[in-house]
């Protein structure tokens, strides 16, 4: 009956060391997680000033070169 006790408690200790061994990762993560959206938050700073987008999501997510510019240049594989 002293064993089961025994390795209950140890059991119960051992649970308790990877719940909180989990517990430390969550919050690492989460903190990781929390610093890396609040950068992508702040204005970016270009030459000593703060440069702030205003653009709407669709904007920003919008094609910038439109399909119909640029031109297909043809090219020759030199081997040495």
């Amino acid at each position: 009956m002293i064993i089961l006790k025994f390795i209950f408690i140890i059991f119960l200790v051992g649970l308790l060391i990877v719940l909180f061994l989990v517990f430390g990762l969550f919050n690492v993560v989460n903190k990781a997680r929390k610093q890396f959206k609040e950068q992508g938050e702040r204005p970016k700073n270009v030459n000593g000033q703060a440069v702030t987008d205003t653009r709407s999501p669709n904007q920003t997510r919008r094609k910038i070169i439109a399909d119909d510019e640029g031109e297909y240049v043809e090219y020759e594989e030199v081997k040495d």
